[in-house]
């Protein structure tokens, strides 16, 4: 069985985001308030749970590459 959502297609979606200008790979930085708000409750039930930090799928694409620069990749 295949997972709901690959990585592959959300970056995509998210970068035709960028592209339509529903927002900026700034914003994808920081994350939803909804986010935040999910995981202060997780931790409140489970409190020993080690939860992973929110990043930008965008920007892990490149970890890898120190002179990664999202205006040239993404010049819309």
């Amino acid at each position: 069985m295949k997972p709901a959502f690959d990585i592959t297609s959300v970056r995509l979606t998210l970068r035709n985001g960028i592209a339509k200008g529903y927002w900026t790979m700034e914003q994808l930085d920081s994350p939803s308030p909804g986010w935040i708000e999910n995981a202060a409750r997780f931790r409140r039930h489970h409190p020993n749970y080690q939860q992973h930090q929110y990043r930008n799928p965008l920007r892990d694409e490149h970890e890898s590459h120190a002179d990664f620069d999202p205006a040239a990749e993404f010049p819309f």
